[in-house]
């Protein structure tokens, strides 16, 4: 049984994870976006099973994990917001989605992105 992610217009499937897995990504996000005053953009959904994903949200939800993540040397810290960060780029991205990257910053943020893609495929 899987916990899928999908658009909210209903054009394409963003992720598709183990139902566990699905549910462990919600509530951090739900937490993250409560610890830091942003709305996820996630809507659980009965009829799915999963979420319903407003890209537009999210997009702002993730650009502020990946701009918190940027805005500190915080080694702790980093590792928490990582495991949080890097699936919802993957999930913006398939959505067709972007966000505003400062390089400089990221300290090997996304060094590992390529795997994510590859481990959330969906096709």
């Amino acid at each position: 049984m899987g916990y899928p992610f999908q658009a909210a217009d209903g054009s394409r499937l963003l992720w598709d994870p183990a139902l566990k897995v699905g549910q462990a990504y919600v509530a951090l996000a739900r937490e993250a976006g409560e610890l830091h005053g942003m709305p996820t953009g996630l809507t659980e959904s009965e009829r799915l099973g999963g979420s319903v994903v407003d890209l537009a949200v999210f997009q702002q939800f993730t650009q502020g994990l990946y701009d918190r993540y940027c805005s500190t040397n915080n080694f702790v810290l980093h590792g928490l917001l990582r495991g949080l960060l890097l699936p919802s780029i993957v999930m913006l991205e398939r959505g067709d989605g972007s966000i505003t990257r400062t390089p400089e910053r990221e300290d090997g943020l996304l060094e590992d992105l390529d795997s994510y893609v590859r481990a959330m495929w969906t096709d």
